[in-house]
């Protein structure tokens, strides 16, 4: 019964953590905060259930896997993005788009920039 309940209160903490990591999953600040609370649950949960003295052992497990669960949480933090500039194109990417218009097709309307389809 302990080990059951042990497991629904860490998944429920992992549930509840997770909602508020999600906001910016790239801070690892942000990661190793939840990663060390969810090892510290479950740290305590496990120490309380395989340890001869429960109370030592959720002690132990506790400190244990709240160092483990921010190690973890941080390493596995993604990396800053790093944007470079585009460089912009001086002419149409495709140049020649409209050249090959079929037969009977006309310029969009209100549209001053294409040109007209090429005549055959």
């Amino acid at each position: 019964m302990r080990l059951a309940t042990t497991a629904v209160v860490a998944a429920g903490l992992a549930a509840a953590v997770s909602g508020c990591t999600a906001v910016d999953a790239e801070d690892a600040t942000n990661r190793a905060v939840a990663g060390g609370a969810l090892g510290a649950t479950l740290g305590a949960g496990l120490g309380a259930t395989l340890a001869i003295n429960p109370l030592l052992g959720a002690a132990y497990g506790a400190k244990t896997g709240a160092v483990l669960g921010a190690a973890v949480g941080a390493a596995t933090a993604a990396p800053t993005p790093t944007y470079e500039p585009i460089a912009i194109p001086a002419e149409a990417v495709v140049p020649g788009f409209y050249d090959s218009w079929p037969p009977a097709y006309h310029r969009p309307p209100n549209n001053p920039e294409t040109q007209s389809p090429a005549a055959g």
